[in-house]
């Protein structure tokens, strides 16, 4: 990570692997005990359904036999001493093997029944379903499921999603996988997720958010040392931790100079964007590098842009010849070189790119159609690589990287590998998008960036991030930052009849 950014414990995304061993490290060699973590976990949860509920409720808890039921009893518990909270408990599979400490908080919750708590205990669900109540308490599973369920559960499932009472899931919602966000089979449809001492990486991917709902991060004494960031969310949580993007010079060419290959005849819209897009977010100068036939239309257009003309009038794109050109451009004003959007796929265009790039050290912006030409550029030495960026979406990852996946959790451990493969860092857009950082971690969004599918708005953001990069002298920060920034002027904008990705501007 860089030393500028401090990431929310929140934002920091786990496996469910990950997530047991920090339990099982915390507890066996930290010196914090189960029962303990359990009741942190579990007092946070019931404050947060008693400041939704109210006194005097009545709650509905359905529970298995481990620790994921052990925190749904915390919960009665407090529910009961605090709030007198009527509260009806269902053993799906019965009463005995549970777990130590959900043994432990059974025979608590049964003390209190002798004292007088309102409290039945039942083992049919059927029979508890019948019972009155205002809210229910999933704790039939945790994160440790990895099969598909079985005859009852998928029905009783099912009922338990047909009430129109809010449901709180403790840990996850029992049936949801934590690493892929897929139900097996089946899956709770809570209201709200309280997630333990760790977010996890599921709740983010494919079609999670329909059975989480709101998620809710409560946090346990974990000791930092043990903490990682494989994964990191990137929500306002997490933008709002990172440093205003200010350029700092003395003069035009001093940082954030950004540098443009793009465009090609009948495509001259992605160059445009792209160019007034890194003008717009601050950069100190640009360079738009343009086929002589290109060139009036650039004129009309982009007066604040410094053109730079290739070849005569009947250049219509990028042409080999062209290269020596580009290449001591951006030896004279070192910055970020953005290539790709419109750039068109003629092999000429592919020899010119192989050129520049053989030849480039400094960071790199692939978008669009450049990545056509990546088996090529697979020849240019590692160091240089380093410092690239791809941008592709998820059919251009198909089409020209070999990317392979069928879910959201395939499209994340694919982004990994061919970062980690490849030696450069990876955007790869979607819903939600994924950042690959070669020595930076991973990042993926929380809010929607579908948006980013649609035609110019890649541009746009291609020529944003760059801009950003370069004045930061820093990938991660300016990506991030592009990201979430460029999430913020869509909801603006999405105000606005037509909507189109000059409001990103």
């Amino acid at each position: 990570m860089p030393d500028e950014l401090s990431i929310p414990e929140s934002c920091k995304l786990y496996t469910a692997e990950k997530s047991r061993e920090l339990d099982g490290h915390t507890i066996n060699e930290f010196g914090i005990d189960g029962f303990t973590l359990m009741e942190l976990a579990a007092s946070g949860a019931a404050k947060y359904i008693g400041e939704k509920e109210g006194s005097g409720r009545c709650g509905l808890y359905i529970c298995g036999k481990g620790n994921n039921a052990g925190d749904a009893l915390a919960v009665a518990r407090y529910m009961v001493n605090t709030l007198r909270h009527s509260l009806t408990v269902c053993f799906l599979f019965g009463q005995d093997d549970l777990s130590a400490d959900c043994g432990h908080n059974l025979s608590l919750l049964k003390k209190l029944k002798e004292k007088g708590a309102d409290i039945r205990f039942s083992i049919e669900f059927d029979e508890a379903v019948q019972e009155p109540f205002d809210y229910i308490v999933d704790g039939i599973f945790g994160t440790g499921l990895n099969n598909d369920l079985r005859d009852p559960l998928p029905g009783i499932i099912e009922k338990i999603n047909s009430q129109s009472t809010p449901v709180y899931a403790m840990d996850i919602p029992s049936g949801l996988n934590a690493d892929t966000g897929l139900p097996h089979g089946a899956a709770i449809k809570a209201d709200f997720s309280f997630t333990f001492g760790t977010n996890k990486l599921g709740f983010y991917l494919n079609s999670a958010k329909k059975f989480t709902g709101e998620v809710v991060y409560i946090p346990l004494p974990f000791p930092s040392y043990l903490l990682s960031d494989e994964t990191i969310l990137l929500n306002r949580r997490l933008y709002d931790t990172l440093p205003e993007i200010k350029r700092k010079a003395k003069h035009k060419y001093d940082g954030g100079v950004v540098h443009i290959l793009a465009g090609s005849e009948g495509l001259t819209g992605a160059a445009i964007m792209a160019a007034k897009s890194a003008w717009k977010q601050g950069a100190g100068a640009v360079f738009l590098y343009a086929p002589g036939k290109l060139m009036p239309v650039y004129e009309i257009s982009l007066p604040n842009i410094i053109k730079v003309v290739l070849g005569d009038d009947e250049d219509s794109h990028y042409n080999e010849k062209h290269a020596d050109t580009i290449i001591q451009k951006l030896k004279e004003k070192k910055g970020f070189l953005v290539a790709g959007p419109g750039i068109g796929t003629n092999p000429q265009t592919g020899k010119c790119l192989q050129s520049v790039l053989s030849v480039h050290h400094g960071p790199v912006l692939l978008d669009a159609d450049a990545l056509a030409f990546w088996e090529t550029f697979k020849t240019i030495p590692e160091k240089q690589k380093n410092n690239w960026l791809l941008t592709p979406h998820t059919g251009e990852a198909s089409g020209y990287l070999n990317g392979s996946f069928n879910s959201d959790h395939e499209r994340l451990k694919w982004a990994q590998s061919f970062t980690s493969e490849n030696n450069c860092s990876l955007f790869l857009k979607g819903n939600p998008a994924i950042f690959s950082h070669i020595s930076e971690g991973t990042y993926i969004t929380e809010y929607d960036t579908s948006i980013f599918s649609r035609a110019g708005f890649g541009d746009v953001l291609s020529g944003t991030i760059a801009a950003f990069s370069g004045i930061e002298n820093n990938l991660t920060i300016g990506t991030l930052k592009a990201l979430y920034q460029s999430y913020l002027k869509s909801k603006q904008a999405t105000l606005k009849q037509p909507f189109g990705p000059e409001h990103l501007l």
